[in-house]
């Protein structure tokens, strides 16, 4: 039997699997140059931070951040200290990609755009698994309805979909403007 693959094999070529998984893991530009970025560092034992960082993306040391937090959000990196250093952790690549999520970023990105705030790792699981459920355009539907009462939180939205569940609204239903 193949063994499993293991972010920390001595034969895994980092830099190869970010790049050959990255439509699945759905990352923005800038997130994908950044994991880049900080695959190398770790490799060539380079130690940085949101200045270096900042400098060869050309871009600000706040939007570094922004992206730090981003990635870590999406559970992709953790900050740790080794040695006294801080050591940039992106072993989630690979964590997330192996438990089969796959963000689903425009559903993701909706929620952001209408909580005017990033998602943590637990909104954003519980995002996905009310796409499972019940499907990802019903679930913006629900968002929309929940914007306009302008209640912007995750378990109104769910109430929202287990209503029309009870009352067996199609998404013709929906669609036609019947709730």
């Amino acid at each position: 039997m193949a063994n499993k693959l293991s972010w920390d094999s001595p034969y895994m070529n980092h830099t190869a699997y970010i790049l050959d998984h990255m439509a699945e893991l759905n990352l923005e530009p800038n997130e994908l140059l950044t994991l880049l970025l900080i695959e190398f560092y770790n490799s060539q034992g380079i130690i940085f931070g949101d200045e270096m960082m900042a400098e060869k993306l050309r871009i600000s040391e706040d939007d570094v951040e922004e992206i730090f937090e981003s990635l870590s959000d999406k559970g992709f990196l953790t900050i740790e200290f080794k040695n006294g250093d801080i050591y940039f952790n992106i072993a989630g690549v690979m964590e997330a990609d192996a438990k089969g999520e796959k963000l689903s970023r425009s559903l993701i990105e909706e929620f952001e755009m209408e909580f005017k705030r990033t998602l943590s790792p637990n909104e954003m699981s519980r995002i996905m698994e009310l796409g499972d459920i019940y499907g990802e355009k019903r679930v913006l539907i629900a968002l929309d309805e929940a914007s306009v009462r302008d209640i912007r939180n995750i378990n109104y939205v769910e109430t929202i979909l287990t209503a029309w569940k009870n009352k067996n609204l199609s998404d013709e239903d929906l669609d036609e403007g019947k709730r």
